[in-house]
């Protein structure tokens, strides 16, 4: 996997938390000299009973649904960051469209509502399960984080997890926090909320087993993606052997 920033995919769903996303993914764009890509998943599929004109015609919507999306993302991307970009619209279910882009990119950045309860029983979230999944580095961020953009990467809480090993975790936190000259501290807390306050945090970075277990993601990597408030960077790391 390359630590260096040189690609970045910054996925939104226009909400207020994929804008977010895209603010701090423009960032680290410009910081890192990196290339930005903002994509956003238009699905809609047929049911298999269709006759062969309704799939003409539903299939003659979804172009035409298509291009006013592109549109809008052009526009909702101009709006959120001033970096140059490349807009793309995928017809894929948002977490499928994700998997799909990032092969390739350095980073995946996205925005989270931190569902909870009923919403996230049925519904789930799309960066927990692209976290599940992804072999790319994945920032995540809340809608409700709203420090200036500058400052959001301003010092690094890396997350030291026992036995785990973390040199791409390192490498990658280095790289970010020497393009937006921060500073990085490893910590190995019980409490994220409060390590991260007592740290002075204003983004958290944690080792990503791969491939990650049912323990790893219920006991780490869905609490961060629901609770935790800054931005959380989960890197990928071998497990016995090579990334894939």
């Amino acid at each position: 996997m390359d630590t260096q920033l040189k690609t970045i995919l910054a996925a939104v769903d226009f909400g207020e938390a994929s804008a977010r996303a895209l603010t701090l993914a423009g960032v680290l764009a410009r910081r890192c000299g990196a290339r930005l890509r903002v994509l956003h998943a238009e699905a809609l599929d047929a049911p298999p009973y269709f006759t062969r004109a309704q799939m003409d015609a539903i299939e003659g919507e979804a172009h035409a649904n298509r291009a006013r999306a592109a549109e809008f993302l052009r526009a909702f991307a101009r709006e959120h960051t001033q970096e140059p970009f490349e807009a793309v619209v995928d017809n894929r279910t948002a977490t499928d469209a994700i998997l799909h882009a990032s092969a390739g990119m350095d980073l995946v950045v996205m925005g989270t509502h931190g569902r909870r309860g009923p919403s996230r029983w049925w519904l789930g979230s799309v960066a927990e399960r692209v976290l599940r999944e992804t072999r790319v580095p994945l920032l995540v961020a809340h809608a409700g984080h709203r420090p200036p953009p500058e400052e959001a990467f301003a010092v690094a809480m890396l997350l030291a997890a026992d036995g785990m090993p973390a040199p791409a975790s390192r490498a990658i936190v280095r790289h970010i926090a020497d393009c937006v000259q921060g500073s990085v501290v490893e910590a190995e807390p019980d409490d994220v909320r409060s390590a991260r306050a007592d740290l002075g945090a204003s983004w958290v970075a944690v080792p990503a087993p791969t491939p990650r277990d049912g323990h790893w993601l219920s006991h780490v990597g869905e609490p961060l993606v629901t609770s935790c408030k800054t931005p959380v960077l989960f890197v990928p790391e071998a497990q016995g052997g090579p990334t894939p």
